[in-house]
């Protein structure tokens, strides 16, 4: 079993990595790196700093700030009842007729709300009590189940390549999405009222700008004009949205773009959308709401994990599951080898990197453990001089040759990378190196570039993009 004792050295106090060449890793002092530094094809990729962006923003709004005036205003009971109504929803009305000025403006409205908010909270009480996982709300929760270190504060939301094109779409915490090409001088920026609190994003296959969305209001799909030089696109994002299935947690395309599959915390149902007829088909099951989703490459297998320790793996021609649990915790990440052999998967409660092995439709058994994930790397938190690595991993990214595997960890800054050679049955893994940020940087999401194009003519093996907490963007080379 592989593990983290066995890597080489951290970069030294002041260095930063910036690319793996022939198995070695290269570091440079941090006043010493360009875009040239690592390779030669890195000067075409954009620049961004989200961070900064978003600081940029946040300055020209302060300014046109003066010029709103606030004048409060004197609203009758009836209207601040009606207008929370709208805004927050029944419970949060019948609290604002609760309150105390409510009960001395009308004591029978204040009572009877009082007397219905005991209701919803034994009501509430015995839901809880069947449906614990229910208890949980609001933006803490969702980010919980994202794939982003620190989501909530994170200034860098989620990273996604589209799989056939130098296109790269960035989310960041304003609830707007910018999408980068080789063309540096245009940079549509997608933002709608109904996009909030965004968890996941995924390009359409063999379409050149259709994007699905998971947000706080369901799913959101935007058509970017590839040919257009307006930066804010004319059109407005389609929502996708089916009784409580929100909010969205995870958006993912079948490999042929044909269907869109999206998974909810306030929903046990997988939707199957058919986007193009704005139709839907739910895998019905019961039990624990879903949280992440991932289709193999090959399409033929869908894995979806819920916020408990089950998870079921879909055959896609029938639709039927199978179902797994793990001992303890839930189910963090989970990545697909290019051939759907092989699902790597890391939990919540646990250090530990396992490996489900698909052969001709059966689980691969051993001879110890049949039908069984097995442990194939121990990522257990180390010290290296004075610094600690590993512990509880946060997300895995696995490259589209499968060469090499990207995981991010809670509670420790640094990136392990792992070599991996996939055979039909059999997968071997062994260290190769960390990637580290600029001071006290961490990693907050990674994502490796799906398609290199012409530009793995330059040798480059494959690229792996990292948004550091600080908001700033690294391309990191495999040369």
């Amino acid at each position: 079993m592989a593990a983290l004792d066995t890597f080489p050295e951290l970069p030294q106090p002041g260095e930063i990595s910036i690319c793996e060449r022939n198995g070695r890793i290269c570091s440079l002092p941090i006043n010493e790196v360009d875009a040239s530094s690592s390779c030669n094809q890195l000067l075409s990729y954009p620049e961004i700093n989200i961070g900064r962006e978003l600081f940029h923003h946040a300055a020209v709004h302060l300014r046109e700030d003066h010029r709103t005036l606030m004048v409060p205003v004197d609203e009758t009971l009836i209207k601040r009842i009606t207008r929370t109504f709208f805004e927050e929803g029944a419970v949060e009305a019948l609290k604002e007729a609760a309150n105390s000025g409510s009960h001395q403006y009308n004591p029978i409205v204040g009572s009877l709300s009082r007397y219905l908010l005991a209701l919803v909270g034994v009501g509430n009480r015995v839901k809880f009590f069947f449906k614990p996982h229910l208890k949980e709300r609001g933006v803490d929760c969702v980010g919980k189940y994202t794939q982003t270190k620190d989501w909530p504060k994170s200034a860098i939301r989620c990273i996604r390549w589209h799989p056939n094109c130098f296109k790269v779409a960035i989310a960041a915490s304003d609830d707007s999405i910018r999408v980068y090409s080789d063309e540096p001088t245009i940079v549509p920026v997608l933002k709608s009222g109904l996009q909030k609190s965004v968890t996941s994003l995924a390009w359409r296959p063999y379409t050149a700008g259709e994007l699905a969305v998971g947000c706080q209001n369901g799913t959101l799909v935007w058509n970017v004009d590839p040919n257009s030089l307006i930066t804010r696109p004319l059109s407005q994002a389609v929502q996708l949205r089916h009784g409580n299935h929100f909010p969205v947690t995870s958006v993912e395309w079948s490999p042929n773009g044909c269907l869109l599959a999206t998974a909810s915390i306030n929903d046990s149902d997988v939707l199957i959308w058919d986007v193009d007829q704005n139709k839907q088909v739910p895998l019905r099951r019961v039990g624990p709401p879903c949280a992440l989703l991932s289709w193999s490459p090959t399409g033929s297998r869908l894995c979806s994990t819920t916020v408990s320790n089950v998870f079921r793996v879909w055959q896609t021609d029938k639709w039927t599951p199978d179902r797994w649990t793990v001992n303890h915790g839930t189910i963090q990440s989970v990545v697909w080898s290019k051939s759907g052999s092989h699902l790597l998967f890391v939990t919540t409660e646990d250090c530990f990197l396992y490996n489900l092995g698909f052969v001709e439709d059966e689980v691969f058994t051993s001879t110890f453990t049949p039908k069984s994930a097995l442990p194939i790397a121990d990522l257990s938190k180390i010290p290296i001089g004075q610094t600690e690595v590993g512990g509880h991993p946060q997300a895995l990214a696995w490259c589209p040759q499968n060469q090499y595997l990207a995981i991010t960890f809670k509670e420790t800054p640094s990136i392990a990378i792992f070599n991996t050679v996939v055979n039909r049955s059999q997968l071997s893994i062994t260290p190769s190196c960390f990637i580290t940020g600029i001071g006290i940087e961490n990693a907050s999401c990674i994502s490796f570039q799906e398609n290199l194009g012409r530009r793995s003519s330059d040798k480059m093996k494959t690229v792996l993009t990292i948004g550091w907490s600080s908001g700033r963007i690294q391309y990191f080379p495999f040369v």
